[in-house]
């Protein structure tokens, strides 16, 4: 069973899910929703999970269609459910989503709903910075929040402008405070993946362990040299990606 309403009668709304959803009900709610969507744009969503039991493979296909079409359409998002895992799988898309997302248990649903109506809309600051080094083919690219679909475009129109100047270029990533990607920007980054043959080496500057970690791990995947620093040690980067030849 799913259930969709619209208590105030704006942008901030609610949904239900109980026990097994079928591919009616999920039609059902997918037409109340999008014609939310065009009347108030950006949705806040509550999302009650109350003993799920799942969804057939129709209904689960048909959720990942709507899910990738508007995945920007979303501004907030509140999963209220009665299960700890659940709870965790939704804190965790939070930072593959363009949505803030929060999790709340049952007993907490009132302070889901204050969330949703209160919280300040902020805009969303660029998670990539893109700078040159003068007359060098070194490029260092600031990682820190989110990275967009816009973002990513952003800096790949530079690295083309870049690529225009020089065979090859030498990449600097300092990554500061990564707080995901949202599946548009992946998207447009897996479509870029040809001009990773355009780099000749890179210096990854992480301090958090998992990225570092990550870093040396797929070092062997790609057709460059590849190191991995501390921010401590950003200037030995910075040497050896201007003496490398």
């Amino acid at each position: 069973m799913i259930e969709y309403k619209n208590p105030l009668g704006n942008n901030v709304t609610e949904m239900t899910v109980e026990g097994k959803v079928t591919e009616a009900d999920f039609d059902r709610v997918i037409k109340q929703m999008t014609a939310d969507i065009e009347k108030h744009g950006k949705l806040r969503l509550l999302e009650e999970i109350r003993g799920f039991e799942g969804m057939d493979l129709m209904t689960l296909w048909k959720d990942a269609q709507f899910g990738l079409k508007h995945v920007n359409d979303f501004s907030h998002v509140a999963v209220v459910a009665d299960t700890e895992w659940m709870r965790t799988i939704a804190a965790a898309a939070g930072n593959v989503l363009s949505a803030e997302v929060k999790a709340f248990d049952l007993s907490s649903i009132d302070a889901a709903r204050n969330w949703l109506i209160t919280a300040s809309d902020k805009t969303l600051e660029s998670g990539l910075q893109y700078n040159r080094v003068e007359n060098s083919p070194v490029v260092e690219i600031v990682i820190e929040g989110k990275i967009t679909a816009a973002d990513m475009q952003s800096v790949i129109k530079e690295v083309e402008t870049d690529l225009a100047k020089y065979e090859k270029i030498r990449v600097l990533e300092d990554i500061r405070d990564f707080k995901g990607v949202d599946p548009m920007a992946l998207w447009v980054d897996l479509k870029q993946v040809s001009k990773i043959r355009n780099i000749s080496h890179a210096a990854i500057i992480a301090d958090a362990k998992w990225v570092k970690t990550v870093a040396e791990a797929i070092g062997g995947l790609y057709p460059f040299e590849l190191k991995v620093y501390e921010r401590s040690q950003i200037a030995e980067a910075r040497a050896w990606l201007a003496a490398a030849s």
